[in-house]
């Protein structure tokens, strides 16, 4: 198309023309186009009228070349009546999609996306194992890891019943809190690691932990023991190099370093394990007195230099402070003295309402009254009558107008006394809360700070 000097738009105009009507001589669609202004709708609906005046031979304009027919054109056309008939639908919803486009929440659709996905494909992945070694061990099973404080917490309900109870206090926590305790407090941390699969282990808790002897080695100290098939065992085990078990490991803080004073490296006798515990402890007393000595230097030091720096604050701000002092003081007697007088005048209002709003009393030969007399801490008693169907509140209405009353106390009656405040009573009615003809009430005041 080249050849009739025809811009882009005529082309693809004269390509849809061809495509509609069908016709495939060139000449003709470009002169049905040129009738009508290239205006592909109007040259349409020419050709497709019946009797209508179309070009009845090939001619060109003057002046233009006759081509043959452009082969790529005719050749690019196949009739497909399926896509006709859906063109017109598939074009309207191509184009209302490419409108709504910007607008999609893509962000929450595949979100949507990935969630049904993850329920409907689920893959279960193993937790790491803590420690290296042959037998994969219950961490290597998928599902959630066990709690380390519960693990600890079971171990000791292991070891109380399957020994005995007399054994040093152990230590409920972990191996990480346990050790800033001792370097806090400056203590020794025994850790004895168990193996539930171990005969020594066994001889071992039975004729030294549960001897009165350790427990008075141990002192003041604290001691930490678990079992090594727990995460915090295995995690013990690892930082003591344990190869053998029972594992019995004194730890003191030497400055801010840990070191192991004492390992056990193998058991036989227990007398002989005790005097090797005992040696170590006296041994590491010398690390803690050291550790406490330095502890005392350093607060002492830390002591003088707050007492100094807060000396030479004091004595620059001791004239202005006083200042301050006596204004707060006089600004608090002020606004208590206001609070007390508001609060004052409030109450004195609230009583002067109740005596207006409290309904009239009963006579005497009414039917369903009940007399009630309350007794004041220092005054006489109060009596009243009134009706059983009466709001259980009226009681404390009727007290406040009385003006010995304070303006919180509570009302005690009934056997065995039971104590009733004027905010917990709801719709109850006095004839709920007393059942006979009369009832002494004892009033008692409330402090304003309860």
């Amino acid at each position: 198309m080249e050849n009739f000097n025809l811009t882009e738009d005529q082309s693809n105009a004269l390509i849809y023309f061809q495509e509609i009507t069908q016709i495939d001589s060139n000449e003709i669609g470009i002169q049905c186009l040129s009738m009508h202004n290239w205006d592909v709708q109007r040259a349409v609906n020419t050709v497709l009228t019946p009797n209508s005046d179309l070009p009845s031979t090939p001619e060109i304009v003057q002046n233009e070349q006759r081509i043959p027919p452009v082969t790529s054109v005719t050749a690019r056309y196949m009739p497909n009546y399926a896509l006709q008939l859906f063109r017109t639908p598939l074009s309207f919803l191509y184009t209302f999609y490419l409108k709504l486009q910007p607008f999609l929440p893509w962000r929450i659709i595949r979100a949507a996306f990935s969630f049904f996905r993850s329920i409907i494909w689920t893959q279960p992945r193993p937790y790491p194992r803590p420690y290296p070694g042959p037998d994969p061990g219950p961490y290597s099973r998928p599902g959630p890891r066990p709690d380390p404080l519960r693990e600890i917490e079971d171990y000791c309900r292991y070891f109380n019943n399957e020994y005995d109870t007399k054994h040093p206090t152990f230590y409920q926590g972990l191996l990480s809190q346990v050790l800033r305790d001792v370097q806090r407090e400056v203590r020794l941390l025994f850790i004895y690691i168990h193996d539930k699969n171990s005969t020594l282990c066994d001889r071992f808790c039975h004729e030294v932990l549960c001897r009165d002897a350790i427990q008075l080695t141990v002192g003041d100290n604290l001691f930490w023991s678990t079992s090594l098939d727990t995460q915090e065992g295995a995690a013990a085990s690892r930082l003591l190099t344990a190869n053998f078990y029972p594992c019995l490991c004194i730890i003191a803080h030497h400055g801010s370093q840990q070191t192991i004073q004492f390992k056990l490296d193998r058991y036989t006798d227990c007398d002989q394990c005790l005097a090797e515990i005992i040696n170590a402890v006296e041994n590491a007393n010398q690390t803690l007195q050291y550790n406490r000595e330095r502890r005392t230097i350093s607060n002492s030091r830390d002591r003088l230099l707050e007492e100094q720096n807060a000396a030479y604050l004091d004595s620059v701000r001791i004239d202005q402070e006083k200042a301050e002092q006596r204004q707060r003081e006089e600004n608090e007697r002020r606004k208590l003295e206001e609070e007390e007088q508001k609060k004052l005048q409030e109450f004195t209002d609230f009583r002067d309402r109740l005596r207006q709003s409290l309904p009239s009393e009963p006579s005497s030969t009414e039917n369903d009254i009940i007399q009630v007399s309350i007794r004041l801490p220092d005054n006489e008693p109060i009596k009243r009558r009134f009706q059983r169907t009466d709001s259980a509140k009226l009681l404390f209405e009727f007290a406040w107008t009385n003006v010995n009353v304070p303006n919180q106390f509570e009302l005690l009656w009934g056997y065995p006394r039971k104590r009733y405040q004027y905010e917990q009573l709801g719709d109850e009615i006095i004839g709920d809360l007393m059942k006979g003809n009369t009832e002494t009430c004892f009033l008692e005041q409330i402090d304003e700070d309860r």
